[in-house]
């Protein structure tokens, strides 16, 4: 071989290599990427082939239903339908035309908005109609189906959250945002309340033909467990008419609040606060918060507007009965009472003299007492029953400052109450280290410290109980979409505060301010054992020195107390601002609805009995022997009128009540009329006078208010029916009575 052939052998050996190396390096490069492609990035672009042929449906659970303790609903979830249509899949106008012709007359929307809609075929998934009621989705299912328009028509269902009895409780139970529950036991129990959410997975060939049932996918979804709550229906709606009864007649600015509690395991029966706003219309605001912010004159639209109009929102939403504090006042006179008698400082026998203040040491000006020229002398019953602050301070100082503060500590007054339900405030109170003679003194009648409503009931609810401090709660129990208990409140061991034969001792004492000549008067109902404390707090950490709280804390029966009660008036803008006006007399309207619907029968005294309200019934028709016999049986005179056999015209007539004291009815009988008298004036009037007076003119009575009207100074009307109109004689005037004498 010569030199030029060598020479070309070794170029062609060089050209191999090369294309060898270029080849091994290209399958390299192919084996890498296909590496990269089926193992590497195996998930990821699997993921994509499916989503470029799957479609995936969302299956919404269900949030668990919030019952009250008789398993009424009170947030339950109401089905509606989102119908939309696929106008990818959409081939000529005709169809088009055709869907938007018959979905704008089933669904009521336009017909411009859905032939748009329809021919944009960018797009797979069109909203045609959000929420969809059960008819109008059957509808639309029955014209895809008639019209073979069932790939180009869908519907699919969706729930939100509905509150059957609108503003009941709203409060407590709270509302839904957009994800998670806001406020209440929508809020706190949240994580139970909240489903999870599954899908249903179908698969298309390339050319959108529905592949078989083996390449779905289904994974139900698992609905929110269901929360039963202590509230009770009936009791919440009582409690809720006497809060906005004292609201209207107090003009309360800044809100009432109350509470109704078994006072043995601490059960919440009931809790509001009012003005109260529409769980289904969260963000309306309440007619007073509105007109509020009309009288800003603020502009629609603007910053401030907004701000006021959330400030508003927020105010409105506030749960006032554990997120509100205030100076519980006179109330608080149980606590330092019951600490005396369980620290032996006292006897129930010892006599005490109130001069209308007392000196404290380290304080300029002597401390004085609610009623300014003193109560004189009084026994220790008196001293609580009247609440006579030189008492209570007295009292104080015998229990010492570091015993007053542990009771103070035990009571729970330095904590939070542990109920469940979100943004519990705690209270502001001074520190043992701080709390010196001074503050002894003031903290006895339940000034210059700040609690909640929940912690003022709670307290109290131990006195009421046999002395021991139970944890308030909300819910009792939790229970799947099965019916398995998840979550069972548990019984906790009570701390015991007090002793038996204390707490039996202030019960009647409180019981005995209320039947007998104490300032709870107002909180009676006839033919019931109730226990009552009132109390007024000033505001003085606010500039405004006219502002008060007035409240009243109650329990029955006061010897066997299955429900306590609270209500709290903040800054009432009536004339008359004590606990004993603004409050008391709503706990007796409440207590007198509660008890007997709890079971309890009364019992009434001779003079109850005499001064109850009973209503009258039709005797026009009758024999004037059977009407005379009817109306005699009750109690209640009878007066005839006429000499005919049958009764044709009767005063007062069918339905209307009247007290059996004094009472009777006129039946008239043929050829008689009536005679016509007019109503005098008596508001402002004794109810002795006012009573006597309306009878002498020939009228009947019924009475609103305290019955028992004549203990002490006696009760005052403070409002009628019918003034100065001109009745039939035997007519029924209508008195509102009250206590004005127990100030506090």
């Amino acid at each position: 071989m010569n030199g030029e052939a060598k020479i070309n052998k070794h170029r062609l050996r060089g050209r191999y290599t090369v294309l060898l190396i270029f080849f091994v390096t290209c399958f390299s490069v192919l084996i890498g990427r296909l590496f990269i492609l089926q193992v590497i990035k195996h998930d990821e672009y699997k993921q994509k082939a499916e989503d470029n042929i799957q479609s995936k449906t969302p299956l919404k659970a269900d949030r668990g239903i919030i019952y009250d303790r008789n398993m009424v609903e009170l947030a339950t979830n109401v089905t509606s339908w989102r119908v939309f249509i696929s106008p990818r899949d959409i081939k000529d106008d005709a169809t088009a035309e055709l869907i938007a012709r018959g979905l704008s007359d089933i669904l009521d929307v336009s017909y411009e908005t859905v032939i748009s809609g329809a021919k944009n075929n960018a797009t797979r998934d069109r909203t045609v109609k959000k929420k969809a009621n059960a008819e109008e989705k059957d509808k639309v299912i029955a014209f895809a189906i008639e019209n073979g328009l069932t790939s180009l028509i869908h519907t699919e269902a969706d729930t939100s959250r509905y509150y059957p009895f609108g503003s009941l409780a709203a409060h407590v139970i709270g509302f839904m945002g957009t994800d998670n529950g806001l406020n209440g036991i929508e809020s706190y129990y949240d994580s139970y309340l909240t489903g999870t959410d599954g899908y249903y997975i179908t698969s298309k060939n390339a050319a959108g033909e529905t592949l078989p049932d083996s390449y779905d996918t289904y994974i139900d979804a698992v609905d929110g467990c269901s929360v039963i709550t202590t509230i009770d229906v009936t009791l919440q709606s009582l409690l809720e008419a006497q809060l906005e009864a004292t609201y209207n007649d107090s003009k309360a600015e800044n809100r009432v609040t109350g509470i109704v509690m078994d006072p043995d395991t601490g059960a919440i029966l009931a809790m509001a606060t009012y003005p109260t706003f529409d769980l289904n219309s969260p963000y309306v605001l309440d007619l007073d918060s509105a007109k509020k912010i009309s009288l800003m004159g603020l502009t629609s639209g603007t910053e401030e507007y907004r701000k006021a109009y959330n400030d508003a929102l927020y105010q409105m939403w506030n749960n006032k009965s554990v997120s509100t504090l205030y100076e519980p006042g006179s109330t608080f006179k149980i606590f330092t009472t019951s600490v005396a008698l369980e620290t032996n400082v006292t006897k129930v026998s010892e006599g005490f003299f109130c001069s209308g203040s007392l000196k404290v040491q380290g304080y300029g000006s002597p401390i004085r007492c609610h009623k300014r020229q003193g109560h004189g002398s009084l026994n220790f019953a008196e001293a609580l029953q009247k609440s006579c602050n030189p008492t209570m301070m007295t009292l104080a100082a015998r229990i010492g400052n570091t015993r007053f503060m542990d009771y103070f500590i035990n009571f729970g007054y330095t904590g939070k109450t542990g109920i469940d339900l979100p943004g519990e405030a705690l209270g502001i109170f001074h520190k043992p280290e701080d709390f010196n003679t001074v503050e002894l003194a003031v903290y006895s009648f339940g000034q210059t410290f700040k609690t909640t409503a929940i912690q003022q009931l709670t307290a109290v609810s131990a006195v009421a109980n046999g002395g021991s401090i139970v944890t308030p709660y909300i819910v009792s129990e939790i229970r799947d979409k099965n019916g398995n208990i998840v979550y069972s409140k548990s019984v906790e061991e009570k701390k015991k505060v007090l002793s038996d034969e204390v707490c039996a001792t202030i019960s009647d004492i409180l019981e005995e301010g209320v039947s007998g000549d104490g300032g709870a008067k107002n909180a009676g109902v006839a033919g019931y054992k109730i226990a009552a404390k009132t109390g007024t707090s000033q505001k003085r950490d606010i500039k405004d020195e006219n502002l008060y709280v007035g409240s009243c804390v109650a329990y029955a029966p006061s010897d066997s107390a299955e429900i306590a009660v609270i209500i709290v008036v903040d800054e009432p803008k009536s004339n008359i601002y004590y606990g004993s006006a603004v409050a008391a007399p709503y706990v007796s309207e409440f207590l007198k609805g509660a008890l007997p619907y709890l079971g309890y029968e009364p019992s009434f005294t001779e003079e109850e009995e005499q001064r109850r309200s009973i209503t009258i019934g039709n005797y026009i028709g009758k024999t004037v022997k059977e009407a005379k016999a009817e109306i005699e049986k009750m109690g209640i005179k009878a007066e005839v009128i006429g000499d005919g056999e049958t009764v044709s015209f009767q005063v007062p007539y069918e339905n209307v009540k009247i007290i059996k004291e004094n009472g009777r009815i006129l039946l008239y009988t043929e050829g008689k009329e009536s005679t016509v008298a007019k109503v005098p004036d008596v508001v402002g009037m004794s109810a002795t006078d006012a009573v006597k007076i309306l009878v002498d003119r020939g009228f009947n009575i019924s009475i609103i208010g305290v019955t028992d009207y004549s203990r002490g100074v006696g009760a005052t009307v403070i409002s009628q029916s019918h003034k100065g109109s001109e009745l039939e004689k035997g007519s029924s005037v209508e008195i509102t009575l009250r206590y004005l004498d127990g100030t506090e």
